[in-house]
């Protein structure tokens, strides 16, 4: 404490006591004291300080004082022991960075910071010191670094920020410009270049550090050296030759799409592999040092810094590098997303960067690394020019010399294709003509070269892609080149081989033949040669045939995109001759369309069934968008052509199930039992393009159990059956995953499902599986749909549906674009538009869901109206209103009408019946006539149809007594109200009933009716005492709710 006191008395420079004291304050005893409390300070044990934490304190605040006043501009001790405490001091904080967070001194990393802070904050000159500026750069550092690596708390973190902030503060203040001499700044630009290029950082040490430098270079921008910033950026930028080991660094996967896009075209191999597991969370160099170097030229341009060498056109390059690398990943890691998110939030973008640079000097610096490396620096233009962040006129200076283009390159093949959506009709025509006459006569080297045939028709097949190029005569004459080639080098041509065997440069060479191909069904309006149509059409099966025998190899990116076009070449001739008509089929080739459907057609889905089968059970939960899985889309698509012959004639492995309880015949067991689960598969395309096909299936089916029919006779209660058996068991499935994924949410509230998610292919399933077996039982007889809409009951199936539904229908279920339409005009909603399964359309995928749901709805208010009624009347009053107000407003006008439309525009004739129909007053009017007699009924529509009852009114009556008028209109109101199908439906089914009555068949004296409303039985059991018939059904249900044996009417014993 004397020493202390002692100290801060001669510490004032009026001291007339300092001039006595110098040699001692200077010497060694006092000076190796003082280091020798610096080492014990630093050396000592946490816990020993607890019982001595003032005096511990106290000798702190000495070593402080020690360093920190000074007089005559001079260090109160000698220089050398200063440094020696500091270089002590920076040693303790250097080990810091070492320790686990077990290991860590959090208290003598504060004392650190007093003693430093002051230390900064009075000192002039000092930091010339070789330890001082050692000590600032260790404080720099761990500031610069996350919690989890260096293990300090926050208020650590926040009194280390201060401290080397005030050390900074000094160096740049000082008016000698010493600071050019600053090792400090040297040093530190060396630690952030490696960080970024040699350290892992993830998200959170990216931010960290961005933040840290954002300090520093704040504060560095108080210097009046305008050019201090310029050199300290000049000393973080990487050279070339590091910029390009970085580049190549970055994974690969980025290709899939422009590949698959055909935006780029390749013939090598470039990848196999996706990210690495290890490499999950860490950033990849590049993003790491552009992030950085962008943040560092955005704070340096608000002093109008000047950079030197171009260095902020490269760098500016070089962000848009990184996030186009990021934009084309497809499935990126949840890391890549925070790195963009990141980048967003610290205004580190494009828009922000360009308006600081030289547009024209960074258009040329792109344009030259584009026309010599190609791939992602021809993307970054074409993503330039599309965001409109650069005009077309500011681009075409670059391009304007066609002829500089050729020889091609790959940089230059690149180029172009990245330009040809934006070229005019005359500037893509300038490019083709350039190509044509390279078409003709090349060895079979040549064809496969990038200045060979293959560059050549890759640029063409770019122009042809954006629809510029409509000359036929020219579009003929490519084929005739390509049937030439074919003619000449037939080896090439990559038909039912494997393709193992072939190179890189074969495979590139046939994509672009295919897609020439495609391109030209699609573009070309003339007529084509019979020789020309085999060509294309034989082509198209080689080519699928080698797809098929290949999939072993679809994990090379060349091998897959060849299946890509194969199968998109299948697909687009299967939309060709879909779409034919009369007139246009007096163009075709006599017997083309039968060798068509006879031949082609089958044979394409001869191949595809079986790929799509083996392709889905080898990989169980891939999603769409995975390179892994690119050929699914257009594979898919293609077996959405399928017709139902060619499905019923299926060559699959028998695939049957135990225990299964169907009438179906075994080859369509199979098919049922191999497609239906893939409905469940992590796909859209195969969720969408099973639908297709088991849709067209559905109608056929209910035949089977129409032939067995009779052994599901009437002495049950309540016979049910089982809509087919492998769908019934799908359903069960999906229930428990649609009660995991929605089972929570109250009904009523809407739930938002992610587009292409693990949910979004769950709910997207279960959605599916309902519209096929809607549409089976809509395509069975009534008497079947009774059993079917029994079994629904009993496993209570529907309610279940019908809640999910009104959890995933929009509250408004109106189109968006209707919103400025005509007022008068009815909006267009998602139960008038009918929903297109699209598997390629996908614009509209968000609301995907929803419009399924409501299709899902519509369907099963049409088609089970009464299972929907009972469930409506069941439901707790919220529910209750909830659905009455939706299908009120949104469904029950459009059900209604399509019913009434459907009674004007029907063909049944009914033998004695009249139908006729009201649209304005919602009615239908049956007149009934039989010899004298007259019967004429009025149904009404509710407002709410289907949900509210049916009124059953009367009109006209002749000849027939008040108790069984009443009886009849009694019988056609239940018919209308429990019977699942249309109103003539129900006017079929109360017309057999009165015709029976007629011909002297007595009404079951149960339920008072001839017909039974559910299995539409006749009474077959009678009373041996009374001799009255009774339906069987009826007879049961009076036995078992009266507990008695007696006949209903005369109460004897029932024999």
């Amino acid at each position: 404490m004397f020493i202390l006191a002692y100290l801060r008395d001669i510490a004032c420079p009026s001291s007339d006591k300092h001039a006595l004291v110098t040699p001692w304050l200077k010497g060694d005893i006092l000076g190796e004291k003082l280091v020798n409390l610096a080492d014990c300070l630093c050396n000592e044990d946490l816990e020993s300080r607890v019982s001595s934490e003032s005096h511990f304190s106290e000798r702190w605040t000495l070593l402080s004082l020690v360093l920190s006043q000074h007089v005559k501009n001079d260090y109160l001790i000698g220089d050398v022991y200063v440094e020696r405490i500091i270089v002590r001091l920076h040693e303790t904080l250097f080990k810091t960075k070492k320790l686990s967070e077990a290991e860590s001194s959090d208290s003598s990393v504060s004392f650190i910071c007093d003693v430093a802070y002051n230390y900064f904050s009075s000192a002039k000159g000092c930091l010339l010191m070789p330890s001082s500026e050692d000590l600032l750069l260790t404080l720099f550092q761990l500031c610069a670094q996350s919690k989890e690596k260096t293990h300090l708390p926050d208020f650590l973190i926040c009194k280390l920020k201060n401290t080397w902030l005030s050390g900074v503060n000094l160096l740049v203040h000082q008016t000698d410009s010493s600071y050019k001499e600053s090792t400090f700044l040297h040093l530190s630009a060396l630690w952030l270049k490696n960080q970024v290029q040699a350290s892992s950082l993830d998200i959170n040490s990216l931010q960290v550090l961005l933040s840290a430098v954002d300090d520093l270079l704040n504060t560095l921008l108080e210097s009046e050296d305008s050019y201090l910033m310029g050199v300290y950026i000049g000393s973080v930028m990487p050279n070339d030759s590091e910029w390009e080991k970085m580049r190549q660094s970055l994974p690969m996967q980025w290709l899939h799409r422009p590949l698959l896009e055909g935006r780029l075209s390749l013939n090598y191999e470039c990848f196999k592999t996706d990210f690495k597991e290890q490499d999950i969370k860490t950033l990849p160099s590049h993003l790491c040092t552009s992030a950085l170097l962008s943040k560092m030229v955005l704070i340096a341009l608000r002093k109008e810094t000047v950079l030197e060498n171009n260095e902020l056109e490269k760098i500016i390059a070089e962000l848009l590098y990184s996030l186009q690398w990021c934009e084309e990943l497809d499935n990126p890691p949840i890391f890549l997303i925070g790195f963009c998110e990141i980048l967003q939030k610290m205004n580190i973008t494009y828009d922000n960067l360009r308006v600081l640079g030289n547009t024209s000097g960074l258009l040329q610096l792109l344009f030259n690394r584009s026309r010599e490396h190609g791939t992602l620096w021809s993307l970054i233009i074409a993503k330039l020019i599309l965001s409109r962040s650069i005009s077309s006129d500011e681009v075409k200076p670059h391009y304007k010399r066609k002829e500089s283009f050729f020889p091609l390159t790959e940089g230059n093949l690149h180029t172009i294709q990245s330009l040809c959506p934006f070229l005019s009709k005359e500037e893509k025509k300038e490019f083709s003509a350039q190509c044509i006459p390279a078409l003709l006569g090349w060895t079979k080297k040549d064809l496969c070269s990038t200045n060979g045939g293959f560059g050549h028709l890759a640029i063409f097949n770019s122009c042809l892609q954006t629809k510029s190029i409509d000359d036929g005569e020219l579009l003929h004459g490519i084929l005739k080149i390509i049937i030439s080639w074919k003619k000449e080098h037939e080896d090439i041509f990559l038909f039912s081989c494997n393709l193992s065997e072939a190179s890189p440069e074969v495979l590139g060479v046939n994509i672009e033949i295919i897609r020439f191909l495609s391109l030209f069904l699609k573009y070309c309006s003339s007529p084509l040669a019979e020789s020309e149509w085999d060509f294309i059409m034989c082509s198209m099966l080689a080519w699928l045939e080698t797809t098929s025998e290949n999939q072993a190899l679809y994990s090379i990116p060349l091998v897959q995109l060849f299946a890509c076009v194969s199968c998109d070449l299948a697909c687009d001739l299967s939309a060709f001759f879909d779409s034919t008509t009369l007139d246009t089929i007096g163009n075709l080739p006599v017997n083309l369309i039968s060798e068509w459907k006879e031949f082609f057609s089958q044979g394409i889905h001869s191949l595809l069934l079986p790929i799509l089968v083996t392709v889905t059970g080898e990989n169980k939960d891939v999603s769409e968008t995975s390179f892994q899985n690119a050929m699914l889309k257009p594979m898919c698509e293609t077996l959405t052509y399928i017709s139902k012959e060619q499905l019923l004639s299926h060559k699959l492995p028998a695939r049957l199930v135990a225990d299964q309880k169907t009438n179906l015949p075994e080859y369509l067991q199979t098919l049922l039992n191999t497609l239906a689960p893939l409905l469940l598969f992590r796909a859209r395309p195969v969720q969408i393009a099973v639908y297709h096909m088991l849709y067209k299936l559905m109608p056929e089916l209910p035949q089977y159990d129409q032939d067995n029919l009779k052994s599901y006779g009437d002495e049950e209660e309540e016979p049910a059956l089982s809509p087919p058996a492998a769908l019934m068991s799908l359903l069960s499935i999906q229930e428990d995953l649609l009660e995991n994924v929605l089972g929570c949410i109250p009904v009523g509230q809407i739930v938002t499902i992610k587009p292409l998610s693990e949910d979004f292919c769950y709910v997207l399933g279960y959605l599916l599986t309902w519209k096929l077996i809607l549409t089976f039982f809509k395509a069975a007889s009534s008497q079947l749909r009774a059993l079917y809409s029994m079994y629904l009951r009993k496993t209570k199936s529907l309610n279940k549906l019908l809640y999910h539904l009104f959890r995933l229908m929009p509250e408004n279920p109106t189109y968006a674009e209707t919103a400025v339409e005509v007022p008068n005009k009815d909006p267009k909603t998602f139960f008038t538009e009918e929903l297109q399964l699209s598997i390629r359309e996908t614009t509209m995928l968000p609301y995907h869901i929803p419009h399924l749901a409501c299709s899902v709805y519509h369907m099963t208010l049409k088609d089970l109206p009464a299972m929907v009624r009972l469930w409506w009347n069941s439901s707790e009053k919220r529910v209750f209103n909830i659905v009455d107000r939706f299908t009120s407003k949104y469904v029950s006008s459009v059900l209604s009408f399509q019913e009434i439309s459907s009674v004007q525009t029907s063909t049944q004739l009914f033998n004695g019946m009249t139908v006729k129909a009201r649209a304005t007053t919602r009615e239908v009017m049956a007149t009934y006539t039989i010899e004298d007699i007259v019967i004429e009924l009025i149904i009404q529509l509710p407002s709410n149809y289907p949900l509210g009852s049916i009124i059953v009114e009367s009109g006209k009556r002749v000849g027939v007594a008040v108790q069984q008028w009443r009886n009849w209109m009694l019988q056609l109101s239940t018919y209308l109200t429990h019977q699942n199908g249309s109103i003539m439906e129900g006017l079929a089914l109360w017309k057999n009933n009165v015709d029976k009555r007629f011909e002297g068949v007595e009404d079951c004296m149960i339920c008072f009716s001839v017909i039974h409303g559910f299995n539409y039985s006749l009474p077959k059991k009678a009373c041996r005492t009374c001799k009255k018939k009774f339906h069987s059904a009826c007879l049961y249900k009076w036995f078992t709710s009266s507990n008695k044996s007696t006949c209903p009417l005369c109460r004897e014993t029932f024999f």
